[in-house]
């Protein structure tokens, strides 16, 4: 099992971050609008651990004291015509939890209908995005920001910072419905970082060593998921 200390999680509170349409933003008084709850989840532990005895000892000499991510954008595609897309339209900071807790970002209103797929994107911040620029000094011109230690020694800290910039979709299959039988649904951002800082053989990719950048990188890269949750218990519908 990966070691973690387990830090209070804070979400970075924008005024601002209000989910529209390309066109126009619904209210909650539209006889056709229905609502998501967007949700951010993080896991340092999983059955990839319980399963593979080399790569839980690998992760056990990476310990991660904190993590913040730039979430540039958040876009739900409809189904039928891309004037019915909706996004986020300011970028928020995740200070991404080192268990299993829930953090709810936003509950917003979208318009009825049928939506295939999420685009995510993760990009530094820049002087453009404002208050949110000015507010998070540490990620600026960074879109991401990891401290910790190795070899289970405090000692030997370290501090991963890059300024990649990915965008990912993923579709929801099936498609995620709104209308007047389902009014309502989730959505979860799973992030999920016990295999940040190991390569594919289950061995260390320690952090101090430059070399071991564009792999940490495509870790990250790849352990970010998007999913529908109508139950709201945190996991994938079909799970």
């Amino acid at each position: 099992m990966m070691l973690y200390k387990k830090p209070t999680v804070i979400l970075a509170s924008l005024a601002g971050l209000l989910l529209v349409s390309c066109s126009s933003s619904p209210t909650s008084s539209d006889a056709n609008v229905g609502q998501v709850k967007l949700t951010v989840r993080s896991s340092t532990t999983g059955a990839a651990n319980a399963a593979n005895p080399q790569l839980t000892k690998a992760t056990g000499l990476a310990t991660i004291t904190s993590a913040r991510v730039v979430i540039e954008k958040i876009r739900f595609k409809s189904s039928i015509d891309d004037t019915l897309d909706f996004r986020f339209r300011q970028p928020f900071i995740k200070d991404l939890a080192l268990d299993t807790t829930a953090n709810v970002i936003e509950t917003v209103d979208v318009p009825f209908g049928s939506y295939k797929e999420t685009e995510i994107e993760i990009d530094d911040l820049d002087p453009e995005d404002g208050q949110v620029y000015l507010d998070n000094p540490d990620l600026q011109g960074r879109s991401i920001v990891v401290k910790g230690y190795v070899n289970n020694d405090p000692n030997q800290n370290f501090v991963f910072t890059s300024e990649f910039s990915e965008e990912q979709e993923r579709e929801f299959s099936p498609p995620l419905v709104l209308d007047e039988n389902s009014p309502s649904t989730n959505v979860v951002l799973f992030i999920d970082m016990t295999g940040w800082f190991v390569d594919s053989s289950g061995n260390l990719l320690d952090p101090r060593v430059s070399e071991n950048h564009s792999a940490i990188e495509d870790n990250i890269k790849a352990s970010i998921d998007v999913f529908e949750d109508r139950d709201d218990d945190g996991k994938r519908d079909d799970d």
